[in-house]
């Protein structure tokens, strides 16, 4: 059974990217805090993840970004193309020029390795606490404390912040009315060799390739030793999937890709053991907070992948939060209600942008060919000025 705590302790429900980053950023505020997750180990499973400027800064600034920088690659540029001619439409160039221009770098990563990151920082932080095996089930409020009741006990704190993700059990408690929708697309993932890459698609960079219903993202992780390769498919059904290891077959993948250029579909060939997972919606909640209980990254606000700011979101979240927090120490209830006033127009927005880019990616007959003439005559210094909104460094509103 777990200790009922007496402590004045910020519950954290959750040890993902979130619940980790909201444990650090607390500390760097010197507010304690005891982050619970369900699961009982630490998984290596997931995904690449892209980690744009905007979450980078922060990374580096709570001391996180010099403990991945080893085992990520800084992405010097995204390509952007058309899957079934193979022809490269633009490019968005990052490298130095993102560096200067927003004050950190684009960095592509394995997600086991972002979060690896997070742990070793939070285990080095004075005031956090972490316990496994720890799953949040609800929580009652009183004037003097919040009591979280957990599988194994009841726990006492001074406040609670709900990062267990997607599919957030104390979510429905704030917002009943909230229902994940299914957002119409199906993520395929495997990881390749860098050699099965064409030649000119090698090195530090992300390929983006565009086609009707399907589209395909590799990147270099795990220090550039292997390519991650996201194929994300148009589907009418989606089972619920809380991770990212449900075994797929790839002969119900392969033929989306049978009319593609060869050099393209020949890289998708080479991959073996694929995983996939269903893409869900959730509309705007009605609020996120609920007295001394908010909650944070995907619990609160949902990105679909196509701007890759699902874990930046998260980040950024957990930076304001605890600035917000130690504004109003004394007040989390009012911290929370601050929180979410900062966070959500620019969540919301950001969450738009990726739903409308993903409609944009899979455009197929004469809209597909009006994309590409766009994508054609746009310079590279353009593609990235559109992404100056999203890169900037103001995270607030």
């Amino acid at each position: 059974m777990a200790d009922s705590l007496t402590d004045d302790r910020i519950l954290i429900a959750g040890g993902g990217i979130g619940g980790l980053s909201a444990a650090i950023s607390l500390a760097n505020h010197g507010i304690s805090s005891h982050v619970l997750e369900r699961s009982s180990t630490f998984s290596t499973e997931g995904a690449g993840i892209q980690l744009g400027p905007n979450a980078t800064r922060i990374l580096k600034e709570w001391g996180v970004l010099e403990r991945l920088l080893p085992n990520s690659v800084v992405c010097e540029e995204i390509l952007i193309g058309d899957g079934l001619t193979g022809e490269l439409l633009t490019r968005v160039q990052f490298g130095k020029i993102a560096e200067q221009r927003y004050g950190g770098p684009f960095l592509l990563v394995h997600r086991a390795d972002l979060h690896q990151a997070l742990l070793n920082t939070a285990k080095k932080k004075p005031g956090i606490k972490i316990a496994l095996e720890c799953e949040a089930r609800s929580y009652e409020q009183f004037p003097d404390k919040l009591m979280l009741k957990t599988m194994t006990g009841d726990m006492k704190g001074r406040a609670l912040i709900a990062a267990d993700g997607l599919w957030s059990t104390l979510r429905q408690q704030i917002d009943r009315g909230a229902v994940l929708s299914f957002a119409g697309k199906t993520a395929w993932r495997t990881l390749v060799d860098p050699d099965h890459l064409p030649a000119e698609l090698q090195g530090p960079r992300t390929g983006v390739w565009l086609s009707s219903n399907v589209h395909l993202v590799h990147y270099p992780v795990l220090g550039g030793k292997k390519i991650n390769l996201v194929a994300v498919v148009d589907e009418r059904w989606g089972g619920r999937s809380e991770g990212w290891a449900q075994e797929a077959d790839p002969k119900l993948l392969l033929p989306a890709f049978a009319k593609w250029d060869k050099r393209i579909e020949n890289f998708v060939n080479y991959g073996t053991t694929w995983r996939k997972w269903s893409l869900f919606h959730l509309p705007p909640l009605r609020t996120w907070t609920q007295g001394s209980v908010t909650l944070l990254g995907d619990a609160a606000h949902p990105m679909l992948p196509f701007l890759a700011q699902g874990g930046a979101m998260a980040i950024e979240d957990a930076f304001v939060l605890a600035r917000v927090l130690a504004e109003h120490d004394d007040d989390p209830w009012s911290a929370f209600r601050h929180f979410e006033t900062a966070r959500i127009k620019r969540t919301a927005r950001t969450a738009y942008e990726s739903r409308k880019m993903g409609n944009i990616y899979h455009m197929s007959g004469v809209l597909r060919l009006a994309r590409n003439f766009v994508m054609r005559r746009s310079s590279p210094r353009s593609v990235l000025k559109k992404l100056d909104w999203l890169y900037q460094k103001n995270i607030e509103g």
